[in-house]
């Protein structure tokens, strides 16, 4: 799942980004496979738990499954498994989230930074604005410039 994380956060092929995730657990790691990401701690309103970062490497042999939603999820129940305690999964995806709840893990859908409007249902009849309706829409324009006899 390191990996996974990690890829996120490449601008370039074969170049790792220096934002905020690497930093971060450079700074929780500090070289090691564990950290304390944040202390627990009590204020006036709520109490916040501890919240600790481990790497644990896949063990000599494992084969990576095809989808990588599919990795993640059965990489945190084997963690859950190993540390005996609940294994929280933050994710977006509704997919993701209702997979890992089937799979016995304490999943939280996080909301996307800007998800974007909502497509217009009522209006059946107009053509999208994505790739496909932009590529027909092309193809017509060049198909209108052609005569009759098919010269331009």
């Amino acid at each position: 799942m390191f990996h996974e994380l990690l890829q996120t956060t490449r601008q370039a092929p074969g170049a790792m980004a220096s934002g905020p995730h690497t930093g971060l657990l450079d700074g929780t790691l500090n070289g090691s496979l564990c950290g304390i990401l944040r202390r627990s701690r009590l204020t006036q309103d709520e109490v916040r738990g501890e919240i600790s970062l481990e790497i644990v490497l896949d063990p000599p042999g494992h084969v990576r499954l095809p989808l990588a939603d599919d990795e993640i999820i059965d990489r945190a129940v084997a963690i859950q498994s190993l540390a005996g305690r609940p294994v929280r999964l933050l994710t977006c995806d509704t997919s993701q989230h209702t997979r890992g709840k089937a799979a016995g893990l304490q999943a939280t859908k996080v909301p996307a930074k800007d998800p974007g409007p909502e497509p217009d249902w009522e209006a059946q009849d107009r053509t999208g604005n994505g790739t496909r309706a932009k590529r027909r829409e092309r193809q017509a324009a060049d198909a209108g410039t052609l005569k009759a006899d098919g010269s331009v």
